[in-house]
């Protein structure tokens, strides 16, 4: 049996991953020294054309001391295209974006989105890390143009969205969260929606494995991550 379908308990893990998920990787590992977490800005899925180098950065690091690298990103908006595997070699899991993590499968997401085209997700760490709508505007948008001029920015980004979804992934207080999520769904006049998460099983196995060939990708050293790779 490959080792990509086996849970791995030995040796030292790397995992690269958006700081979104934050929340849900820490309630995963539990303080695991053997698993190190290299946790990059959310801000680069807004500037994919970067994001590579950045990853790249971290892998590099990583796989000084790393027995196995995981990334915890999905192809991103082609975000992830370039990066190369070390020698230990990279594993990728076989998703378009990271909210297949939070809903526990590529095809558990894109059932989701197909009930309900036009949908917005927030999660705890995306609205911890004040990337919902409003604290966009308010943080990133209205110093550089002005409120009014931010408020028509940030709507025409969002003009055809239609919900608002919030994932409860279990491992924060919900209601916090939920006020905020509210108040955009009401600020831009969406439906809101709240949907559970699934148990963290993607999140464990980011973590801990196994890493089944329909959902993950392994790249031997020296490979380089392909959009090919993902359709």
């Amino acid at each position: 049996m490959s080792l990509l379908n086996q849970e791995i308990t030995g040796g030292r893990i790397a995992l690269v991953a958006c700081r979104i998920m934050e929340p849900e990787l820490e309630a995963v590992r539990q303080g695991n020294q053997l698993v190190e977490i290299f946790y990059l800005d959310q801000g680069l899925h807004r500037i994919p054309q970067k994001m590579a180098d950045q990853v790249q950065e971290a892998v590099d690091q990583a796989s000084v001391t790393a027995d196995r690298i995981v990334l915890g990103y999905g192809l991103c908006s082609n975000g992830i295209v370039g990066v190369t595997a070390r020698q230990q070699g990279l594993i990728v899991p076989r998703c378009h974006d990271c909210i297949a993590f939070f809903l526990g499968s590529a095809k558990a997401y894109q059932e989701d989105f197909d009930s309900r085209p036009g949908t917005y997700y927030l999660t705890p760490g995306w609205i911890a890390e004040r990337k919902d709508p409003l604290s966009i505007i308010r943080n990133e948008y209205e110093p550089q143009f002005g409120r009014e001029t931010a408020e028509w920015v940030k709507r025409e980004e969002l003009k055809h969205y239609t919900h608002i979804v919030l994932i409860d992934t279990g491992v924060t207080d919900l209601e916090p969260m939920r006020k905020i999520a509210q108040e955009n769904a009401c600020f831009f006049k969406m439906e809101y929606v709240e949907v559970e998460g699934k148990s963290l099983k993607y999140f464990n196995k980011l973590v801990k494995g196994p890493y089944p060939t329909e959902e993950f990708i392994f790249l031997d050293s020296g490979a380089v991550v392909t959009q090919e790779m993902f359709f």
